[in-house]
């Protein structure tokens, strides 16, 4: 079941977006729809209910769009978050939480559901990407490979590293001394990797897989993922393949930014 959030404090307005919604999905009976007249109705709802995607008003009273789309990223940073606005056009700001999509309220019907259709598509690819069986505390754990930062190779298995706003998805919680506890996966690396190199995964070096999303920067020989004190090295062996990989990631998110 797909959840989709529809934020915005008008209420024809919200109205007209489920309609055009529900016209462009192939099955609507895999989604439920959630309405929400404010930011922070909608925050309050995020506690309780993992959205595979917002559609969110930038102009709203009280916390207006961009502010609430900030606050969403602290609790989710991995939702899909569509702009839905009447006059105020893309601001730096509204960039930084990573919107797929800015869909303007005086569209024609035709555009608006090109640009609604895209984004629902681009939410059901999501939700078909595998999702990895993991154990932390002798809790089994159903990981979303949008949440995993990288995986390393530990002892006989591997150790997963998920993002920092995963934590509380999950359920993960520090310890007495502070420190969280380990998430394992009883499979070698190279197995995991024929699982995720087609879902923007590369494979640098032996010892672990990194998620290129969370990539801030490659040179040839190292790169630093998000929020990971340390870097990473880059195998002459696993060069080749790992850059190739990241060219078609990286190509893919510029034909994105273009629709």
């Amino acid at each position: 079941m797909f959840e989709i959030a529809i934020c915005d404090d008008n209420a024809g307005d919200r109205k007209r977006l489920s309609e055009r919604i529900i016209k462009n999905m192939n099955e609507v009976e895999k989604i439920r729809i959630h309405q929400y007249d404010s930011g922070v109705s909608l925050l309050e709802a995020i506690k309780n209910i993992r959205f595979s995607i917002v559609f969110l008003d930038v102009q709203m009273k009280g916390i207006d769009g961009e502010e609430t789309a900030i606050r969403i990223r602290e609790l989710d940073n991995n939702v899909i978050l569509v702009f839905y606005t009447g006059f105020v056009e893309p601001s730096p700001r509204s960039f930084e939480v990573q919107p797929y999509r800015y869909i303007m309220k005086n569209m024609q019907d035709q555009v608006m559901d090109r640009y609604i259709k895209d984004s629902l598509d681009k939410m059901v690819e999501f939700g078909q990407a595998p999702f990895l069986t993991a154990n932390m505390n002798r809790e089994r754990l159903f990981l979303r490979i949008d949440d995993i930062v990288y995986i390393e190779k530990y002892k006989k298995n591997t150790r997963v590293h998920i993002s920092e706003t995963s934590y509380r998805i999950y359920g993960v919680k520090p310890d007495e001394k502070g420190e969280l506890p380990d998430i394992r996966i009883p499979e070698k690396l190279d197995k995991i990797y024929e699982k995720l190199k087609g879902y923007g995964f590369g494979y640098p070096h032996d010892s672990y897989l990194i998620n290129l999303k969370y990539l801030v920067y490659c040179t040839s020989k190292i790169l630093k993922l998000k929020n990971v004190d340390n870097t990473f090295q880059i195998a002459r062996s696993k060069a080749q393949e790992f850059n190739k990989l990241k060219e078609e990631f990286m190509l893919s998110k510029y034909k994105e930014g273009e629709l």
